[in-house]
């Protein structure tokens, strides 16, 4: 009960019904009717002056603070007249109040009953008993806005058509809001934006449902409910088949050929010192060009396990050697063979990222949304997200869907799970699924994602009852279902599946590197060829130059 300091005979200040508490005060007082009572609290002004009306209501306002569907009656002295209903109109629409009834009573005891009509402007209508008033005292309608306006802020690039007009909804979430809008007629205006003003322009309701910052979350927390609760996740490339090359890297070559290279010097080596040894202790003379240990076809057929011929004046100690060299080649031979055989077979799979540390380990960018740079940065832990996602960087909305759409598999993504789920329906539906989730590279859990409205907004309470119904009947889980549909109909473009083999077989081009193995082969033996021709011909040049000695002179004139 509220009434002015200076009033003292108030006709209900003695009411007192057994079983209601009743907060009695002033205009002097400040207090928030929130925080001791719930919705169901009802509001009586008494006013024994229209001037102390304004002062009044703008106590009342300020008392029901995140209660604008609380019921008020304002008690008066006297018949209220049009001109005052009107100033008590204007008062309501900005103070939004929607539910009040005005009560005047003269000295003849007959009591005048006005309702405060909010659509589409604040208006009272008389009621002329209280036979007509109904189920509903206060307001006696469904929940109809009678074609009032409510102005949208896009934050979305695209204009989608949709209910007979243009508008820049963000799918299934902002197609709720113009759900809403039909069923309780509703007329949606974009709020255009003026390039040479730098602040939004007023609106009603902000397309795009958003995280709350810390500093927003006293004025729009009564806009969360529960079937909007999300998750900020990071979405990575999905493990995929290596290919024909990554495969033969995955031999690591480069060790291989350094222990082939190992083995054959050792053999050369060992093979050309018994040799030598053997030779000068039974006396017979040997002679060894610098070539010979360059291209020993012994110690080549030994590593790839292929047979060699030995010759019958071999040593045992030179046997032995060829016995350890044979046994070496099958194994390596073997080994090699299977390792290949099984990668060529099925190739091995590049892992997923499945957490932070290995997130952290693969240097992956992480791209995320300029809109989620202020929740990240200032509302999150930042000593979790420095060391964990270093190479986070920002994109307007426009780009990174285009990122995420062309199926770029070198980049991570900074998404909502709400988003998520859409986005993995449509890589099953074109197959082709390149990002993949894990439970292990979730930011934040069950965030509140909400409409951003203005302060005591009369659409809050309405939104959040019809998205719990909406919610409830299925009808969000169903636009899951047909999102890959209604995300090409929207587009008007047709995506065929990319349809892949489970297998691909060999074919020639996975073998074009033994064609360059064999063009380096034969490049190396004409090499060789031409530097034996040389050392040929030089040795010939050496044996003309050196005079004969007097004896072969001799013999040779004779």
């Amino acid at each position: 009960m509220l009434q002015h300091h200076q009033d003292k005979n108030c006709p209900v200040q003695d009411l007192n019904p057994d079983d209601i508490p009743i907060l009695r005060t002033n205009e002097l007082n400040n207090m928030e009717i929130r925080k001791n009572y719930n919705q169901l609290a009802l509001s009586v002004v008494c006013l024994q002056d229209t001037s102390h009306m304004i002062l009044l209501l703008n106590a009342l306002a300020k008392s029901l603070h995140h209660m604008r569907y609380s019921k008020i009656i304002l008690w008066m002295q006297g018949k209220p007249t049009e001109d005052f209903l009107n100033q008590i109109s204007s008062q309501a629409e900005e103070h939004k109040f929607l539910l009040m009834l005005v009560l005047g009573h003269d000295q003849s005891e007959e009591v005048s009953i006005h309702r405060l009509c909010p659509f589409p402007s604040p208006h009272f209508e008389r009621i002329e008993s209280t036979s007509s008033f109904g189920e509903r005292m206060f307001n006696n309608k469904r929940l109809n806005f009678q074609g009032k306006k409510a102005f949208v802020l896009p934050k979305w690039p695209l204009r989608l058509t949709y209910r007979n007009g243009s508008l820049p909804i963000n799918w299934f979430d902002d197609k709720q809001i113009v759900e809403f809008a039909g069923t309780y007629n509703l007329t949606l205006v974009v709020a255009e934006k003026k390039d040479s003003d730098g602040t939004d322009p007023y609106f009603d309701f902000q397309l795009k449902p958003r995280l709350l910052s810390m500093n927003e979350i006293d004025e729009q927390i009564e806009s969360a409910n529960t079937f909007r609760a999300t998750s900020l996740i990071v979405v990575v490339p999905c493990s995929r088949s290596k290919s024909i090359t990554n495969v033969f890297h995955k031999l690591d070559p480069q060790t291989w050929f350094s222990y082939i290279l190992s083995v054959y010097v050792t053999f050369v080596v060992v093979e050309s010192l018994i040799i030598v040894i053997s030779f000068r202790i039974s006396g017979h003379s040997y002679r060894q060009t610098s070539l010979n240990p360059c291209m020993n076809t012994r110690a080549f057929r030994a590593i790839l396990g292929l047979p060699f011929p030995v010759g019958p004046r071999s040593s045992v100690s030179l046997r032995q050697l060829f016995l350890a060299m044979s046994i070496f080649g099958m194994i390596f031979s073997s080994f090699f063979n299977c390792k290949l055989s099984s990668l060529l077979t099925k190739h091995p799979l590049e892992p997923q990222v499945e957490n932070f540390e290995q997130l952290q380990e693969s240097g992956l960018t992480v791209i995320a949304d300029t809109e989620l740079r202020s929740f990240i940065e200032n509302d999150g832990n930042g000593e979790f997200y420095r060391p964990h996602l270093p190479k986070l960087k920002y994109m307007d909305t426009l780009k990174r869907a285009q990122l995420i759409i062309s199926g770029n598999d070198s980049l991570a993504f900074a998404v909502m799970e709400a988003y998520w789920i859409i986005l993995d329906k449509f890589q099953q539906a074109i197959g082709q699924k390149t990002l993949c989730s894990s439970k292990n590279l979730t930011i934040l859990q069950n965030l509140p994602l909400v409409y951003i409205m203005k302060k005591e907004s009369i659409y809050r309470w309405p939104v959040n009852r019809f998205f719990r119904t909406f919610a409830e009947s299925g009808i969000l889980a169903h636009w899951l279902r047909i999102s890959s549909n209604t995300i090409r109909s929207y587009l008007n473009v047709t995506i065929e599946p990319i349809l892949k083999p489970a297998f691909e077989p060999l074919s020639i081009k996975h073998l074009k590197w033994l064609g360059w193995v064999l063009g380096c082969g034969y490049g190396m033996a004409t090499l060789v060829f031409l530097v034996e021709i040389y050392v040929g011909n030089s040795k010939r040049k050496v044996e003309n130059k050196v005079p004969a000695p007097p004896g072969d002179q001799e013999m040779a004139a004779v």
